[in-house]
This record gives structure tokens, C-alpha cells and sequence, in this order.
């Protein structure tokens, strides 16, 4: 019985002999393309089945110069003269290379299944500025934006965030120094791209988001436009979201305290906007987009996984390369813990939904990836609180809430929302919630209290928190209660 060596596959080729060279070597580049490695085999049949033929020394030579000849960038394969069980020989050739695009004869191709499908001149160039990005990254060359757009109560908030969680070991000594320290300047002092997308308010809106009341888009509730650091963005994109969904009522205890419960798990939607930030294809200049339709809650982001990932293999955990177009970013919000570690992104979001109970997509479309969270419809057996009782929907209170919102500092907006998911907090519940110490929770509530967009009830040893609605209403209603 004749030796069978498998089915071919993306990253693996048949040819029966080498007469099928030129063939061959377009399946090397498109394998390479696709995914920068694989093997390809002369003497065996498409079927996997070894027929074997003549193998000389002047046979490995001919490959080695039909491959020098027709693939560019020029790479390094090893050619082997194979012998099967009942001993027909036949040629193996494992190639690789990380300089995409190739071309064979001129001519890029793409691996589709066992197809070598010619590629696009816009994916020609799209993978071409992927490369470029590769060898040098975008968010660490020079930006356009002046030291003096650095918006320094968020860096100051960045470096106190990371002094907190050990992440960062310096004290904020100015905008340059700490900058500089971050490895986020040039060598010439200026700021990279990385800082620019992290410190400064972007000039453009670079967060797009809206309730729709149809998949067509024609029946538009509300569009919100919104311009800031990167912080500042997924702050509003998260307080968005948290507005435009139901939350169900939970009573625990002895039925004396009431807690509301989001229909998403809000870390996950919190993780997937972070994520979408961190990676995003920035070059394009596309905005971020959260989309709220009755089903689903969905945010896209430009960009596609480098290297060939797959948005299956990142929700299972099987694929856990950290590679990013975005390093820089990516690095520098680990440190202040924004996010947690590399590659595990995607896998805790579909572990927080599994919990709940709530289906999540990773999805590739035209330019970019989408993340779907599918609602429920909606709580079976679960008073469910209407979304403008206890915080205002903003589909109907309009811009000025945003506007509202972006006067807090980012520590506070933290709070406002880490006590709207609770429905009443007390100051150990928000330091609980967001890593910080009792002390440093009170002060912050104390400022919210003041600012009227925190109410306080009880006496001081049993004193509770909730989200003051009218603050963030279109009109803030005068005179309201105050308890320091």
C-alpha cells in the first residue's frame, strides 16, 4: 500500500512532479502571503498518496533556482530529497518568510482553502502598508502634534493610575519627563504617534455611535459624534452603551437593598471597546463605532489581526499571539492596567458573556472587525428597570449629557458608572470596584457630591451612593439636595 501523507490544506501543497514548477511556485506564494510558512511536496499526488519520481542532486538544484528565480522577496527554503515506506522517493520543500507581499513571476496570490487565488491591487497594498507597519510601526513614529496639545490631567490620572497597581515605579515630574520616561518621544523630543493617540484630543471625531431602530439604518434614534483622548473615548463609548440598554432589578439581603443589573456584562463591553481602541487600524483615520440596535449592541473598529489570525481562534484562546499593529499603545495601556495582559482580551470577553448567558461574535467585515453582543429579549422572569429611571437615556436627553460627562475628570466618570451599575454603592463598593483605597473613593465621591452628580443618603458610618439622573439630563434641574 502506498505511503499517504494527508490532505492539503492552506499551508500545505501537492504537485505529482516537478513538470508542475511553475504551478508550484505560485502556491508557495500565496501560501506565504497568507501565511508566512508551509511546506509543498514534488512527487505526490492531490489526494495525499506518494507515487514518487526521479530525485537527483540536479532535481533539488532545479527547485532551489525555480524558486530564486520566481519568488520576491527572495527567501531561504530547505529542500529535502524524502523517501517513502516501499521506497519512492520524492521532494520536500518547507519555506517561510515575513516580508509579505510576495510575488511569483510577478504576480501576487493569495491561499484560499487549496486555491492560489491572484490578489487584488488593493490588497496588494493594503498588505504592503501591513508590512510597513510591521518593520515600522505606525503608532511610534514622529507625530504632527505639538508637546502643548498633551492634555496633562489625563497623563497625570495615567501615571497616578499605574503608580497604583505597580505598573509604573516613577512620580509625574511634567509632561516631558513623564513622557519621555514612558518611552513614548522620538529621539529628537518629539511625540510619537502612540502619545498622540493617548494624551492629546484628537482633532477630528474619532467615536461614532448610535441608537437605530432598524438594520437599514434608515431609522436613526440618535447619533453621537465625539472627539478626545483615547481615555476619554472609551469612557463615553462605555457610558453610551450602559445608557441604552435595560438593566434588571436585584434584591438582595432582606429585601432591603436593590441593585441594578445590566443585560451585558459590562467588563466585557468595557474590554471589547478598550481592545478596539488599542488595536485599530489608525492610518485609515475611521472612527470607532458602537451601534445599539434592539437585538445587539455592536462595535467596530478599522483594521484586521496581522499575521493571518482568525477571530475564532482569539474568542477560544487557541490563538494567544499578542502581535499588535499598535505596540506602543498596547504596552503603554498595560501599564496602567487598562488592559490586563497581552492576547487574553478577546477569551476573558467570551468567558464574562458565557457567564451572563449572552452570545458574542467576532467578526471580520469590509475594513475592519466587529464585535456583536447579542441582547436578550429581554429579562425572562426579571423585573427589568426602564432604561431612564435611575440615568438618563441619552437618545432623548441629547448632546448635552456627553458634553456634561466630558467636564468629569476620568477618575470620576470611572466612579459615576462603577456606582450606576449598582444602582447604590457605598464608598468600599467603588474602591472594591475599581482597585483603589477607601480613602481615595470618599474624596472622589465627596467631588461628585458637590458637583451634584452623585446623591448621598445616610449618616456617615452607613452612607450610600447613586447616580444624580438630573445631572446629566438635557436641562439640570435647579436646587437640587446636597449631603456632603
Amino acid at each position: 500500500m502506498n505511503m499517504n501523507l494527508g490532505r492539503e490544506n492552506e499551508q500545505t501543497e501537492f504537485k505529482k512532479t516537478t513538470s508542475e514548477m511553475k504551478e508550484a511556485m505560485d502556491s508557495i506564494c500565496a501560501i506565504l502571503n497568507k501565511h508566512g510558512s508551509g511546506v509543498l511536496y514534488f512527487g505526490v499526488r492531490p489526494d495525499g498518496e506518494v507515487l514518487g519520481q526521479d530525485v537527483e542532486e540536479s532535481t533539488l538544484r532545479r527547485v532551489s533556482q525555480a524558486i530564486g528565480n520566481a519568488i520576491a522577496p527572495p527567501i531561504r527554503p530547505t529542500i529535502t530529497r524524502k523517501t517513502s515506506d516501499d521506497g519512492r522517493s520524492y521532494v520536500e520543500v518547507r519555506f517561510s518568510g515575513d516580508e509579505a507581499p510576495y510575488s511569483s513571476n510577478g504576480r501576487f496570490r493569495i491561499r484560499v482553502a487549496d486555491e492560489d487565488l491572484l490578489m487584488s491591487p488593493a490588497e496588494v497594498r493594503a498588505m504592503a502598508l501591513d508590512a510597513e507597519a510591521q518593520s515600522k510601526p505606525w503608532d511610534g513614529r514622529p507625530s504632527e502634534r505639538p508637546m502643548s496639545d498633551v492634555e496633562e490631567p489625563v497623563l497625570i490620572d495615567y501615571v497616578t493610575r499605574g503608580n497604583e497597581c505597580g505598573r509604573i515605579s516613577f512620580s509625574y515630574d511634567g509632561v516631558e519627563d513623564a513622557l519621555e520616561r514612558l518611552g513614548l518621544l522620538t529621539p529628537d523630543g518629539k511625540l510619537t504617534n502612540a502619545a498622540a493617540v493617548l494624551f492629546c484630543r484628537s482633532r477630528t471625531p474619532m467615536l461614532k455611535m448610535g441608537v437605530l431602530g432598524s438594520r437599514d439604518r434608515v431609522d436613526i434614534l440618535d447619533v453621537q459624534q465625539v472627539e478626545g483622548t483615547l481615555f476619554d473615548l472609551a469612557r463615553k463609548a462605555e457610558f453610551y452603551v450602559l445608557s441604552n440598554i435595560r438593566r434588571r432589578v436585584v434584591i438582595e439581603g432582606a429585601g432591603i437593598e436593590r441593585k441594578e443589573v445590566p443585560e451585558l456584562p459590562m467588563p466585557a463591553v468595557r474590554e471589547a471597546i478598550v481592545n478596539g481602541l488599542t488595536h485599530a487600524d489608525y492610518r485609515s483615520g475611521e472612527a470607532m463605532q458602537v451601534d445599539i440596535f434592539a437585538d445587539s449592541v455592536e462595535i467596530y473598529n478599522s483594521g484586521w489581526f496581522l499575521d493571518g489570525q482568525t477571530p475564532e481562534a482569539h474568542l477560544s484562546g487557541e490563538d494567544k499571539r499578542s502581535k499588535s499593529r499598535n505596540q506602543l499603545i498596547a504596552s503603554s495601556l498595560f501599564k496602567s492596567k487598562d488592559i490586563e495582559s497581552y492576547g487574553t482580551g478577546m477569551p476573558r470577553i467570551k468567558r464574562l458573556c458565557d457567564a451572563e448567558g449572552i452570545e458574542v461574535e467576532y467578526l471580520k467585515v469590509p475594513g475592519g472587525t466587529r464585535v456583536v453582543f447579542h441582547r436578550k429579549d429581554p429579562f425572562v422572569g426579571a423585573e427589568t428597570a426602564e432604561v431612564g429611571r435611575s440615568w438618563p437615556k441619552l437618545a432623548e436627553v441629547g448632546r448635552s449629557s456627553i458634553e456634561r460627562v466630558a467636564s468629569l475628570s476620568p477618575r470620576e466618570k470611572d466612579v459615576c458608572v462603577a456606582v450606576l451599575e449598582r444602582g447604590e454603592a457605598s464608598s468600599a463598593d467603588v474602591a472594591a470596584g475599581l482597585g483603589v483605597s477607601v480613602r481615595t473613593a470618599r474624596r472622589i465621591l465627596a467631588a461628585l457630591v458637590e458637583k451634584d452628580a452623585i446623591t448621598a443618603h445616610g449618616d456617615t458610618n452607613r452612607r450610600v451612593y447613586e447616580v444624580n439622573s438630573a445631572y446629566f439630563a438635557s436641562e439640570r434641574t435647579e436646587g437640587s439636595s446636597r449631603q456632603g
